[in-house]
């Protein structure tokens, strides 16, 4: 048997719990590059309330220009895409704190038979997407007068 350290069945765990504690360090720190634009899809806030003859969904998103907003009915569905690029200019800084969503964005809202689909329309001002769907006049029963 060779001489030398004894076997320490954790140190493989020592290691990455070094490095780990290095990457947090940098990262608190502003040292550590972090990708600025993520991979994965992100999922602009929304809210959908409904009026008497109308369901509204309005979404946030700031910094999305008009052009790379894609809305598309698909059943009784409403897909809602698109992309916030971030500028060449925000890339080469070295960020402290990053809560802003940069990349892809989906939405999938299922709407209710009451809704109109063919009737949707939208609009977008001051980084907000607002779409409207008309619902469908409520059912009116009319029942026969006895003589």
């Amino acid at each position: 048997m060779a001489k030398g350290k004894p076997f320490d069945p954790f140190e493989d765990l020592k290691k990455l719990a070094g490095r780990m504690e290095q990457d947090f360090f940098e990262l608190v720190t502003g040292s550590l590059h972090v990708p600025a634009v993520m991979s994965a899809k992100w999922k602009p806030p929304l809210d959908i309330y409904e009026l008497q003859d109308e369901i509204i969904i309005k979404l946030e998103l700031a910094g999305v220009k008009r052009k790379e907003i894609n809305i598309i009915q698909e059943g009784n569905r409403i897909r809602i895409s698109g992309r916030r690029k971030m500028d060449d200019r925000e890339r080469i800084h070295t960020y402290h704190q990053m809560e802003i969503n940069y990349g892809e964005f989906e939405r999938i809202i299922v709407v209710s038979e009451t809704v109109r689909i063919e009737e949707v329309k939208a609009s977008y001002k001051d980084g907000f997407l607002m779409v409207r769907a008309r619902k469908k006049p409520a059912e009116v029963v009319v029942g026969l007068a006895e003589r």
